[in-house]
């Protein structure tokens, strides 16, 4: 009964922080500051989404931020848990992919492009190749988060890496940094299959425990013209299935190669 009542409590408190949050960054769209760089919504997101991590007790450690601080191009980091895209941002301003059509809706399209996201349209195979080539050529200042494995795994294993997001890099000469992320306890960060959101945040928020997330960027990689997509995200894959799931205690082999 206890953890419920936290729970709801620290749900309270977040809905607070994101609604006020929220229509700061809306006021912060409008104005044209900078600092190192970063438009002063980025770094207004930052402090918001540190403020949710500590409301739900969430503890992100990180072994070497100064890769992500220094890196320009793409991160490619694996999707366990709907707190992945806190934790990353929690670390360093960085921008997002969304779809074409969020830009026009009313607040969540003016937040979206006051934190720095970047536009696609991926109605069809067509529209999704204009898309890669497009990004190619993108600004990869401040950096940009693209999840290759295009869903969240079930945490005991990685889904196979889409080999699209290795050729709009190979594309545009684009360095991109590899960054795996774990939880601790893991039960409590993910999403099972079949529940509802509510329902998995619910149960973060009513743990009263702290909940560590461990965020361990790689080796940056620079693609070279004439490299191939599908054997870069194999190899991708490899490296961070060793660092996530080392051979002592890895309970599964490794998935094929996901499409484009």
């Amino acid at each position: 009964m206890i953890n419920w009542l936290l729970g709801y409590y620290r749900l309270s408190l977040s809905g607070l922080v994101l609604g006020l949050g929220g229509t700061l960054l809306v006021i912060s769209s409008w104005l044209p500051f900078s600092v190192k760089g970063y438009h002063i919504s980025m770094w207004l997101l930052l402090v918001i989404v540190r403020t949710l991590l500590f409301i739900l007790n969430v503890k992100v450690e990180c072994d070497d931020v100064s890769k992500l601080h220094r890196h320009q191009g793409f991160i490619f980091p694996n999707h366990v848990s709907y707190l992945d895209v806190l934790v990353l941002v929690s670390t360093t301003p960085l921008r997002f992919l969304a779809k074409q059509e969020v830009r026009s809706m009313p607040v969540i399209g003016q937040i979206a492009n006051a934190i720095g996201c970047v536009f696609v349209k991926r109605d069809n195979k067509k529209s999704r190749a204009e898309a890669r080539t497009a990004l190619a050529q993108v600004e990869t200042f401040p950096p940009i988060a693209l999840f290759p494995e295009g869903k969240r795994n079930p945490g005991d294993h990685l889904l196979p890496f889409r080999y699209g997001a290795f050729e709009i890099v190979i594309q545009g000469g684009i360095p991109f940094l590899s960054c795996a992320i774990h939880y601790d306890p893991l039960d409590i960060a993910i999403w099972h299959r079949g529940e509802s959101i509510i329902k998995a945040v619910l149960r973060l928020a009513s743990y009263n425990k702290p909940v560590r997330a461990h965020l361990i960027p790689m080796d940056v990689t620079t693609p070279k013209d004439g490299d191939d997509p599908v054997a870069m995200s194999v190899t991708a894959h490899e490296a961070m299935t060793a660092v996530l799931f080392p051979p002592n205690n890895h309970q599964g082999s490794l998935p094929e190669v996901g499409e484009g």
